[in-house]
């Protein structure tokens, strides 16, 4: 299998970006610093599955099998942008306001679970390494991903893994982001399969009742505001945040939603740290620190 067309000017233009930084380390500790920030092995699957949403998958899968972490879905391949995108860091082509992943650090939390990690496509087979995390390595093989997408990583330590562990188990007791997400509809974790289901309308306009597949008796009333454009001051700071100076176009309408029942936390898409005293759980477009952990404060961000 040979490399895509463009494949080699995107590397190249990787391999000079480090060898600008490694000449001046001044360069080089912002970009390492916000490099570890991300590096949680709780983080790695939601990371992959809002990639996987973004490629437009509707199903996904998690495992861990001889020490690797393998990662599955049957969303679209890599555009051109979209890889060098992956190539940089702390930016991004995306523009929905229903995804998180707007700073290009996201797939890197990949790394803290291995030094090294792949990704097959119909068209690419590339490897990152953690020394040069945005510079793609080109593996010679045939890929055999069935026309999916896979991420592996060969998981370092048994502290990583009895963390990654801990969160896949997370996210098969309690997969509230699953309902957020625009595509990603099913997700198998380790021969278990979760799912939301639908079980009839609500009692006002834009609700309906789910459940979980796990647990099918207890129902959950999910309720969406309409859409809405985002006001002036708004974009203003979308534009700041992701860096889209050269074209601010494109950004679509937003809406909040609340699942009645369900963990009191606020969500972008995945869940935030920020808990709440109210009985829902709350998925909206907050601005993020760069750990998504906290958000932006209210009194200091329009959107």
């Amino acid at each position: 299998m040979s490399p895509p067309t463009y494949f080699e000017s995107i590397r190249q233009k990787a391999h000079q970006r480090w060898d600008q930084l490694e000449d001046d380390p001044d360069l080089a500790g912002p970009w390492r610093q916000l490099f570890s920030q991300v590096q949680s092995p709780r983080h790695v699957l939601s990371e992959l599955l809002q990639n996987a949403d973004d490629a437009g998958a509707t199903e996904a899968s998690a495992d861990i099998r001889g020490g690797e972490f393998i990662f599955f879905h049957n969303g679209k391949d890599f555009t051109e942008d979209q890889f060098e995108s992956l190539c940089r860091f702390g930016f991004s082509n995306k523009r929905t306001i229903h995804t998180i992943g707007f700073r290009g650090v996201g797939f890197k939390s990949t790394f803290s679970l291995g030094d090294e990690v792949r990704i097959s496509t119909p068209t690419l087979c590339v490897s990152f390494h953690r020394n040069r995390f945005t510079e793609p390595n080109w593996i010679d093989t045939l890929t055999t991903t069935d026309g999916r997408t896979e991420v592996s990583i060969r998981i370092q330590d048994n502290g990583r893994l009895k963390e990654l562990e801990k969160n896949l188990l997370e996210w098969v007791q309690s997969p509230t982001s699953l309902l957020f997400f625009e595509n990603v509809r099913r997700l198998r974790i380790q021969g278990h399969e979760v799912a939301w289901t639908v079980r009839g309308k609500g009692p006002v306009g834009n609700s309906e009742w789910v459940s979980a597949s796990l647990d099918s008796s207890t129902q959950y009333l999910r309720i969406r505001s309409p859409e809405v454009d985002f006001p002036e001051d708004v974009v203003d700071e979308l534009i700041n945040e992701r860096q889209l100076f050269d074209d601010a176009s494109g950004f679509p309408p937003s809406r909040v939603e609340i699942i009645l029942g369900l963990e009191a936390r606020l969500f972008v898409v995945l869940p935030t740290g920020v808990t709440t005293d109210l009985p829902f759980a709350c998925n909206a477009p907050f601005i993020q620190d760069p750990a998504r952990m906290k958000i932006k404060d209210p009194e200091l961000s329009p959107t």
